[in-house]
């Protein structure tokens, strides 16, 4: 294969994209002639001719107008690793601005962000914990934290891990009221929820959406989590949330032979091709902190024959 000159390639671009051979030179910083000569020695070098040159216009041929669009996209991809490159060598900084859910913000993030900074003084952050998912590119967000399945967007989704959740209700509860065996029984039990009605969808041993009808219906799973504590209802919590209080009595797992799939955990950042040094470096850091630490993972000291609290 005959070598070819990237800088030939480049000069070509520039000339379509600059219209003529003297908004090029000019914008090169080069003499018209030498802009000239270079296109000339490709087109000799590929053996077509690619522009078709009148004393008033230039225009592409049809070979032209292809080889065109695939060089426009090999020296764009060059110019994005050079800028990559440059930014490997600079120190992140600036205000990074991140969103997420209040209980993995207060129990997961924080930590990190603070290890985070020590290792990036020149990083300043601003953090918005809230349930509500809000708009990235007209709230002016670099990373967001999302917990549950995604919808469809163009912003890319970096996976972080799953989180498990377990079915659990009081002591005191199950004593009043008894515990279900099959998750088709819990349309008659008092279950705390999200919403008015929904199902909860049990994977293992096998597949089953059960019915429920919140007696509570809470936005906030903190407050779930005190009203199962109190003994209020049957709930479906994260294992991170609930491990303590199962451990220590305060709460019972129910329906132990059945489980869930993990819940999904992403981090979302906008999709445009230059991202920002201080965007790459924190994306990067809570991936691989999160891979190894997996926070949501826990021990249960009790009810070790419970199958769903060790899957």
């Amino acid at each position: 294969m005959e070598q070819f000159d990237l800088n030939e390639i480049a000069i070509f671009v520039k000339v379509v994209d600059a219209g003529s051979f003297t908004g090029a030179a000019k914008s090169l910083g080069l003499p018209k002639s030498t802009v000239s000569r270079k296109i000339t020695q490709l087109e000799e070098r590929l053996g077509v001719r690619l522009l078709q040159r009148t004393t008033r216009t230039l225009s592409l041929t049809d070979t032209g107008s292809a080889y065109y669009n695939q060089c426009s996209r090999i020296i764009g991809d060059v110019e994005e690793a050079n800028i990559a490159v440059t930014e490997m060598q600079s120190k992140p900084k600036g205000l990074l601005r991140i969103t997420a859910p209040m209980l993995f913000g207060s129990r997961v993030l924080s930590d990190m962000v603070s290890e985070f900074l020590q290792k990036n003084p020149e990083i300043q952050v601003e953090m918005m914990l809230t349930d509500q998912q809000l708009d990235l590119i007209q709230e002016g967000i670099d990373v967001a934290f999302r917990v549950g399945h995604l919808a469809d967007s163009s912003l890319i989704a970096r996976p972080l891990g799953e989180i498990k959740t377990i079915v659990c209700a009081s002591p005191e509860y199950i004593k009043k009221h008894g515990s279900p065996n099959h998750p088709s029984e819990l349309i008659n039990h008092s279950t705390l929820g999200w919403s008015p009605k929904g199902n909860w969808e049990f994977d293992s041993p096998e597949q089953f959406s059960a019915e429920i009808n919140p007696r509570v219906r809470v936005n906030d799973i903190l407050s779930m989590r005190m009203l199962a504590i109190n003994g209020v209802g049957i709930a479906r919590l994260p294992t991170f949330l609930c491990a303590e209080d199962i451990n220590e009595g305060r709460l019972n797992p129910v329906l132990c032979d059945w489980s869930y799939s993990g819940v999904p955990i992403h981090a979302l950042y906008a999709s445009n091709r230059h991202l920002s040094v201080k965007v790459r470096t924190f994306v990067d850091f809570i991936v691989d902190g999160l891979r190894q630490s997996q926070p949501w993972a826990v021990e249960f000291d009790q009810f070790i024959n419970c199958s769903a609290l060790h899957k």
